[in-house]
């Protein structure tokens, strides 16, 4: 009973300090990370308004006698 205990507990301190190191390269400006993101275009593409309008339904309630 003692091991399970000591396992689970030194479980949870290994994942709070994991996450704490992670969330701390994440703000890191020259992290590996950083430089995968970089190498990736930005999708800037946009649609112009010229191309469609915006269409606003309505529901349309049928009387049925």
């Amino acid at each position: 009973m003692i091991l399970i205990r000591f396992l689970l507990i030194s479980l949870i301190v290994y994942l709070i300090v994991r996450s704490f190191i992670k969330h701390r390269q994440e703000n890191e400006p020259g992290t590996p990370l950083d430089k995968a993101e970089n190498k990736e275009k930005p999708d800037t593409r946009k649609i112009s308004k010229s191309v469609g309008d915006y269409v606003d339904y309505e529901e349309i309630k049928e009387n049925n006698k």
